[in-house]
């Protein structure tokens, strides 16, 4: 007890946790992310996809579909019977894909328009705090999942 009381002590005067006042090392450092959506229609999630991204997945076995989105971000979509987890109803994930500038917000919502896709929420600039803000808008794809096209901003003054 001496040695937690201690280390929360130290980690009360230096501003972190417990556990890494403790000795514990940060984790190690992370090479990419994945995001796996799950179908019932893996075929056609993966047509709406190449259509709204402009190319093809990477080679892959039949039952997932994955779509680098950076150097370091993919979205994976797998099918009703292959992965992990099964399709549901309820879309509790929004798949956010962060542009450079409201210029590319616009490109972007021509893009998703001109492939008759409906969007859910319009292009819109929402303040986060005092110096940041997103500009955004919203839609789903075949089966429900919300994405939303994001970019960063400078909250305006006033």
């Amino acid at each position: 007890m001496r040695k937690l009381s201690w280390a929360m002590a130290l980690a009360a005067l230096c501003c972190t946790s417990p556990v890494v006042a403790r000795g514990r090392e940060p984790a190690p450092a992370l090479r990419g992310q994945i995001t796996f959506l799950y179908y019932k229609d893996l075929p056609a999630a993966a047509r709406f996809y190449e259509r709204l991204l402009g190319r093809a997945p990477d080679s892959t076995p039949d039952w997932v579909r994955l779509f680098p989105l950076t150097s370091t971000a993919t979205i994976g979509l797998v099918n009703a019977t292959g992965g992990a987890l099964r399709p549901s109803g309820e879309k509790p994930v929004m798949v956010t894909m962060v542009v450079d500038g409201t210029g590319a917000i616009d490109r972007w919502y021509d893009r998703v328009r001109a492939q008759g896709i409906r969007i859910v929420e319009e292009r819109k600039t929402t303040r986060i705090d005092a110096r940041r803000s997103i500009h955004a808008f919203m839609f789903n794809d075949p089966e429900g999942y919300r994405i939303e096209i994001l970019s960063w901003v400078r909250t305006p003054r006033g």
